[in-house]
């Protein structure tokens, strides 16, 4: 029986690279976000760098799992402590 991929599988390390790309094109200002001719408008992008960075983060952090590495651990605030004087 021959193995049948899931449609919904997601190549975390290809999702990666594009999101990588997006966030050249958008810090180097090659992908405009609206542009104006006269009366029209045409959008080409909505997403904002943070958003970009915050997904390509993640898919960088999943294709590390995916690949069997050990991702980094996230940084988390320091909790506070109580000092009795």
């Amino acid at each position: 029986m021959a193995d049948i991929e899931d449609p919904l599988k997601v190549d975390w390390c290809a999702r990666a690279l594009k999101l990588r790309k997006v966030e050249e094109a958008l810090l180097s200002g090659e992908m405009m976000t609206e542009g104006r001719f006269g009366e029209d408008m045409m959008r080409y992008s909505t997403a904002s760098l943070d958003q970009v960075q915050r997904a390509l983060n993640e898919a960088i952090r999943n294709c590390q799992i995916a690949r069997g590495e050990q991702p980094k651990p996230r940084r988390h605030a320091i909790s506070g402590r109580f000092r009795p004087y």
